[in-house]
């Protein structure tokens, strides 16, 4: 049978003290009879410290959040089945049975733990749990994001490099986002007292939430973040334009001897180049945020060309389209549509594959005999494989 490594993370010294692993070595030892189950504890513990700790449990320090911690101790891991587990949510033992179950039944790389569904839970709180539950299933992959207790198979950890730094305090993400082949919602049994703790640590979340979002959706992703932005822009653009206009009639600038406004230019080409400049810096920091090698100085004139190509195509199209199609003639607006669409999808393709370059990941050699999950399993609930 296959060994295990239980990762525990630990928010605080005290948690530690009132920690008993002992039932979760016992249950895994009992169900599975593995070679061995080694107990790391991550986090904020004192790795020098040894006095109120079972023998042979392993503490690793990191002060960083909980995805730094993990991931530190995924590395020091021996099994060949990692268990995460955040005592912070209620999981009796018999839980890390079930989702070893889980994941064996599914033969898929990772299995997260979501608690199964409660009869004696109100309408109103079932529906709203479900619906988020389906949401969550349908952007991230998995309908408990806030899940402390996850399987994954050593082979798969030790055949590709994690995405990214490790930062953010979702665990569950950052193995979402570690590029599984497979994953499956196990439903266990929690306690009673196991309550969902919706935190937000900042940017950081944000940043691990993005990460997994281009993970799953790739390139769909990445657009739908440059038009957000592109939003960004328009709405930066039409304002300085404004601000601009009145700047210049306050300071009595007007129409020439020949009929034209130059302070009206001067302040469409400054809201014009602001607005570009904004949007890049966000496309660089946001939407392309991991293909910001390179010289800055490239990046924006390539930008600029992009947009200018974009910008010609939607002109063109708007004049063109009216005078050799009759619906167009009549429907002037939707052919300036057309240009936008055509200039959006330009300027984007421009931006992901010529602007910003993303070097390929770092490839981990990938191990010839991958493990297999143990084989006795009793009956649990039907998992839904992803």
């Amino acid at each position: 049978m296959p060994s295990f490594s239980l990762i525990v993370f630990i928010s605080s010294r005290e948690q530690e003290a009132g920690l008993d692993l002992a039932p979760y070595r016992d249950v895994l030892e009992a169900r599975f009879e593995p070679e061995s189950v080694e107990i790391i504890l991550a986090g904020r513990v004192d790795a020098g410290a040894t006095e109120g700790r079972e023998n042979g449990v392993m503490a690793i320090e990191a002060q960083g959040g909980e995805v730094e911690a993990v991931r530190a101790a995924i590395k020091a891991a021996t099994g060949d089945i990692v268990i995460v587990l955040d005592p912070r949510r209620s999981y009796p033992p018999r839980a890390l049975v079930e989702l070893i179950e889980g994941l064996d039944a599914s033969k898929s790389d990772l299995a997260v733990a979501v608690p199964r569904r409660s009869a004696g839970r109100s309408f109103g709180r079932a529906m709203s749990r479900r619906v988020l539950g389906l949401g969550g299933q349908a952007a991230l992959g998995t309908s408990d994001v806030f899940s402390g207790l996850m399987a994954v198979h050593r082979a798969h950890l030790d055949s590709r490099a994690p995405k990214g730094s490790a930062v953010g305090s979702r665990i569950v993400m950052d193995l979402l986002a570690w590029a599984p082949s497979s994953h499956v919602d196990v439903p266990v049994d929690t306690g009673s007292d196991d309550r969902t703790e919706v935190r937000v640590s900042g940017v950081n979340d944000l940043r691990q939430l993005k990460r997994l979002l281009d993970h799953r959706f790739g390139t769909f992703s990445r657009l739908v973040q440059f038009c957000i932005v592109g939003a960004s822009g328009m709405v930066v653009d039409l304002t300085l334009y404004a601000l601009l206009q009145a700047a210049f009639r306050r300071i009595g600038a007007g129409v020439d001897s020949a009929g034209v406004s130059w302070s009206l230019a001067t302040a469409r080409a400054l809201a014009i180049l602001v607005a570009m400049v904004w949007n890049f810096t966000l496309n660089r920091r946001l939407t392309f945020n991991d293909s910001r090698e390179g010289s800055i100085a490239r990046q924006l004139l390539t930008y600029a060309m992009g947009n200018a190509l974009g910008i010609l195509v939607s002109l063109t199209l708007s004049l063109v389209l009216p005078m050799y199609v009759r619906f167009f003639n009549e429907h002037r607006l939707a052919a300036a549509v057309v240009g936008i669409v055509m200039a959006t999808g330009i300027s984007f393709s421009m931006s992901r594959w010529v602007v910003f370059i993303r070097k390929p990941d770092a490839a981990l050699p990938p191990i010839e005999e991958p493990v297999n999950a143990p084989s006795g399993r009793t009956e649990t609930e039907p998992a839904a494989v992803s």
